[in-house]
């Protein structure tokens, strides 16, 4: 006899009866949230003697789920409630700030992880070792105010790797020791968690992410505190629990003590982990039969056509099915649920085949047909991209009349920054880093830029809503800007009001927000500008750097123009041993330079970082694939194109296997949230690489048509 369906809340309530943790895994638009509302109400009808903690990731998606459950419960971001956690155990506390900022010995990785290549070895050994060092650089000013030997090269570390490996190590062992030593000078009473995203050596505070390293060491050292959480606790759920810190899911599964019966309930969708700082998946834990793995098969929000394009981007195997909403009129009808899912292509223009590189001691006649053959590739190179462009804006304008009121969906790129009026910002950076948009918020974030954003966020919704200026009120007075009278207030109000609408150089902004006490100036911001001080020092003392400007401001770009320039001019201080020797170096140095240069210029506005900000917390009207999650939109265009992003990769998303597995997943996921957005139509563009791939892509698009653009 078949046994009886048991819906997914019935499985959750015999977990919460029988006080099992569990994993609720749903897929878009599944009505997760809405089973976590329905788990906190069946708790307080059946069991009001239990307490409960809802776990969320922002102060939004507290007030979101607040909206949805109703007043009475306990719902926290995740810094709330482990900063009310640990912050009575301030002894403990100062026993493992020291951790915070002691670095790691550096240990070689053998032939293996470089794939038996040793020139791959000494190469990635050496970054390896810089990086290190640059940190090394970093914690000796930041904790002592003292400046580091400058890093050796390359050539001469392959010499003797293990000679400064050894070196390194001796001076980190010594910061340590340092560190330690300084911290235990501090009363136990100073340590706390000071809600800004910055430790604090000297003031032996910790910011976000020191708050979530030091509650896992906590959870770690002391058993205790995994009895404490079962003494205040009966259930914890944790909403999106994909990206939550995986150090804190693994204690709070694997640090509270079995026979205390406490339930950790995990709701949200390993497929939708697109962030990289999160947990992702629970799935060890489940093996490890820690958590039961509660699958949600529903799909409220989708046309089944674009759910069957979804299920086959998925990888853990849940297969959604369409589950019809509940309406004023009754039960929605299936016939309006109808939609569609269509792949549009085109085929890219043929790539030029980049020349063979001659030997160092091939015939001068070669090299010059090789630097020949060099110069007509790049042409043919920028011609190709350039036609590549056309291609792609051709499909997306042919999509679009077909799909009528829509939203486009693609990785963010120099054409979104435009839009959203932080182009300049992005330009400066795109011209120094890869990953373009992930730099700017890094570097900004140090330089305080997100801190002073936040605070005006927090200003302009404080005259609507109390709970927004009392936090304002909160955090001006941990930076030290106390409002005493009428006139400290009004001065706040004309001080904020004038950054918002400022046509001010950015840093000029951030100087005269550190001088009104609006910010205090973090260890992190110092340590910034002594590493531009010190790089821009540097780099000015370089022998030749002039002469490669002068050869770079000429239109010579690469190294082949630099040495078919000088061996028809005469340029002073240079020579074609320097160019072939230093050219790497010195291209970057100039790339460095001309980023500090301008980032600190008055040319540059804060209006672009204040842009960039309200871009990044959804308070733009431009959308792009990572700023969709949890959302529905009636027709959805995606566009499959990089837009030079290296860690995304889509033509891996129709591969069986790929050389890089884990930039495939997190593509794939990325797809998949970005698809599974669309309510009734959908229509993913791509220009293809070749016939091969588009043959792939069939498998997941029943509804292909090519484009000749």
């Amino acid at each position: 006899m078949d046994q009886p369906v048991i819906s997914p809340l019935d499985q959750v309530k015999n977990c919460i009866a029988e006080g099992l943790s569990f994993v609720l895994q749903g897929g878009a638009g599944s009505g997760k949230t809405e089973t976590l509302k329905r788990t906190v109400q069946f708790c307080a009808e059946r069991y009001p003697e239990k307490e409960i903690v809802c776990i969320t990731h922002t102060n939004k998606a507290v007030e979101e789920i607040a909206d949805r459950i109703g007043s009475g419960y306990e719902i926290s971001t995740i810094h709330s409630f482990l900063n009310k956690l640990i912050k009575p155990y301030k002894r403990n506390l100062l026993k493992v700030l020291p951790e915070l900022f002691c670095l790691s010995l550096f240990e070689t990785m053998d032939l293996d992880a470089y794939e038996n290549d040793e020139k791959s070895q000494k190469t990635g050994e050496h970054k390896r070792f810089k990086k290190l060092h640059e940190s090394l650089e970093n914690r000796r000013f930041t904790v002592f105010g003292e400046d580091t030997d400058k890093v050796v090269g390359k050539r001469d570390y392959d010499k003797d790797p293990e000679k400064y490996n050894r070196k390194l190590n001796v001076v980190i062992e010594e910061l340590n020791v340092n560190i330690r030593n300084s911290l235990e000078e501090h009363c136990y009473s100073e340590v706390s968690y000071n809600e800004t995203p910055f430790n604090s050596f000297k003031n032996a505070t910790f910011g976000h992410d020191g708050l979530i390293q030091i509650a896992s060491l906590l959870f770690e050292r002391y058993p205790t505190l995994g009895k404490i959480v079962c003494d205040k606790y009966d259930c914890i759920f944790i909403d999106e629990y994909q990206d939550t810190d995986e150090k804190i899911i693994w204690n709070l599964i694997y640090n509270i003590p079995d026979e205390k019966g406490i339930t950790v309930g995990l709701f949200g969708d390993s497929e939708q982990a697109i962030y990289e700082d999160g947990i992702g998946s629970a799935k060890e834990i489940i093996d490890d039969e820690r958590l039961k793995l509660i699958e949600k098969e529903d799909n409220f929000r989708c046309s089944p056509q674009v759910i069957k394009v979804a299920n086959k981007l998925r990888s853990d195997g849940l297969q959604q099915k369409v589950a019809l909403k509940e309406t004023e009129g009754g039960l929605e009808r299936k016939e309006d649920r109808e939609g569609s899912a269509q792949l549009i292509y085109s085929l890219k223009a043929g790539k030029p085949k980049k020349p063979k590189a001659p030997k160092k001691n091939s015939p001068e006649e070669e090299r010059a047909d090789y630097q020949q053959q060099k110069e007509i590739y790049e042409l043919e190179l920028e011609t190709y991209k350039v036609e590549n462009t056309r291609k792609l804006e051709t499909l997306i304008s042919h999509a679009q009349n077909d799909i009528g009121e829509h939203v486009l969906l693609k990785l963010p790129n120099k054409a979104v920054a435009r839009d959203a009026s932080f182009g300049s910002l992005y330009d400066l950076f795109d011209d120094r880093f890869r990953d373009t948009k992930e730099e700017i918020k890094k570097h900004l974030d140090r330089l305080q830029f997100g801190q002073l954003t936040e605070i005006l966020r927090l200003f302009e919704g404080s005259t609507a809503d109390k709970r927004a200026f009392n936090k304002l009120i909160s955090k001006l007075k941990r930076q030290g800007f106390l409002i005493q009278t009428r006139n400290d207030k009004k001065s706040l109000n004309t001080t904020l009001s004038e950054f918002i609408y400022s046509d001010k150089a950015a840093y000029e902004v951030i100087r005269e927000a550190i001088q009104a006490r609006i910010i205090s100036m973090s260890e992190t911001h110092q340590t910034y500008l002594h590493r531009k001080k010190s790089e821009l020092e540097r780099i000015a003392n370089e022998a030749h750097l002039e002469a490669f400007k002068y050869l770079k401001n000429n239109g010579c770009n690469t190294k082949l123009k630099m040495l078919k320039y000088i061996q028809e001019n005469e340029v002073p201080d240079i020579s074609i041993e320097i160019i072939e020797e230093q050219f790497e170096e010195r291209m970057r140095d100039i790339i460095i330079e001309n980023f500090y240069n301008k980032l600190f210029n008055n040319d540059f506005k804060f209006k672009e970082i204040l842009a960039f900000y309200r871009y990044e917390d959804d308070d733009s009207n431009f959308m792009t694939m990572h700023k969709t999650k949890g959302t529905g939109i009636e027709n959805v265009l995606v566009v499959l194109d990089e837009f030079n992003w290296t860690k995304y990769d889509f033509a891996s998303c129709f591969e069986k296997e790929d050389a890089n597995p884990s930039r495939q997943a997190l593509t794939r996921k990325l797809l998949y949230v970005a698809c599974s957005r669309a309510k009734k139509n959908l229509i993913c563009i791509r220009l293809a690489n070749d016939a091969a791939e588009v043959e792939k892509m069939q498998r997941y698009f029943e509804d292909c048509k090519e484009i000749v653009a």
